[in-house]
């Protein structure tokens, strides 16, 4: 049973954080209603006031549950800004004491990097060899291949317009004031990797798009549930689009026999290839912009070597690579042409001395 007093202190606290609008949208309030769920709960029919006496506090509770670290983390901070917010402005929860109120945080373990969350070049280069029959799925394989290309994250792509993107200059504006969904609100123009086999797919279906909708229209074209065609008439995409493609892209792996991957997924794989492509400091900060990152730690994470590139570094560490043919043919070069500017060298000292 849920204690009906909580539920009208917790609502309270959303209405509260809603005043922020700028930080606040549609996507935070639906987060929101998910946490105080847990929160309520997790008391029952203890009063919010008598939490300090439960007995399991509330990170017990969420590592029971086995949820992501990500969203562990936003659990446990979420209601520790709830009891802070309580303490502050109710006179019946002044007596919370502020060493439990800083309990309140969730410690993040270092978990061993899964291959399976990221995507490898040779990979998407094969999805993007898989048919795509109807119109679904040709969009969901031309925005596996585009997330890939672009390191986007799913909801700024879903609500991408057309006018966003610039295969020419091989450029893409992302900014809210486009109507796009922006992680922090942030703008910048990122850039799209020209990868032949991956970019044709792309191509091909930014060239389709383009003859049917305005500039306006959204690169993910909104399609009509009963035709299965582009729906002219959706002035507004709907909110859960990336849902959408979350399950039309697992309906078309699964299809193919071919392993399911989240969307987060290719924007793994964009950090992996530029890493693995970068030569210098620069190289490294570039694809951190590249990914709106504000720290290149961040970046770090996302493109963890796989496995069988760190055993191979490792190991060549311990037993440096045989000289390839090419070296063999250099060296012997080399060693040819000192042993004649040392006969040259020896020829013009006999002749000095006679």
């Amino acid at each position: 049973m849920i204690n009906r007093q909580n539920k009208k202190l917790v609502d309270e606290y959303i209405n509260h954080r809603k005043k922020d609008k700028r930080k606040f949208d549609r996507k935070t309030i639906r987060l929101d209603r998910s946490i105080s769920i847990h929160v309520l709960t997790w008391c029952g029919e203890t009063n919010l006031r008598n939490a300090p006496s439960l007995k399991f506090d509330f990170i017990d509770y969420v590592e029971q549950r086995g949820y992501s670290q990500n969203y562990s983390r936003k659990l446990v901070g979420w209601t520790g800004g709830l009891f802070k917010w309580l303490a502050k402005n109710n006179n019946e929860f002044r007596s919370l004491k502020p060493g439990w109120l800083e309990t309140f945080k969730f410690t993040t373990h270092h978990e061993e990097f899964n291959e399976k969350s990221t995507i490898s070049e040779d990979e998407i280069t094969l999805i993007a060899q898989l048919p795509a029959k109807s119109l679904v799925e040709k969009r969901v394989r031309a925005g596996a291949c585009f997330l890939y290309l672009s390191g986007m994250r799913i909801s700024a792509f879903t609500s991408m317009p057309i006018k966003a993107v610039d295969l020419q200059k091989l450029e893409v504006r992302q900014s809210p004031n486009l109507g796009m969904i922006i992680k922090n609100k942030k703008s910048a123009t990122t850039y799209i990797l020209d990868i032949k086999e991956i970019f044709e797919i792309v191509r091909e279906w930014d060239s389709f798009v383009r003859s049917v909708l305005p500039a306006d229209g959204y690169w993910f074209a909104p399609l009509s549930p009963t035709t299965g065609t582009i729906d002219l008439n959706a002035a507004k995409a709907n909110e859960n689009r990336s849902t959408i493609f979350r399950k039309n892209l697992n309906k078309w792996l699964t299809k193919n026999q071919v392993s399911l991957h989240s969307p987060h997924a290719f924007r793994r794989g964009h950090a992996n290839f530029l890493f693995d492509h970068s030569v210098d400091m620069s190289d490294l900060d570039a694809a951190r912009e590249n990914l709106m990152h504000d720290s290149l730690a961040t970046t770090e994470i996302y493109a963890r070597k796989r496995k069988a590139q760190i055993k191979r570094r490792i190991h060549n560490m311990v037993n440096p690579a045989v000289i390839s043919r090419e070296n063999l043919d250099l060296h012997a070069k080399v060693s040819t042409v000192e042993e004649k500017l040392d006969l040259l060298y020896q020829l013009l000292r006999s002749k000095n001395d006679n």
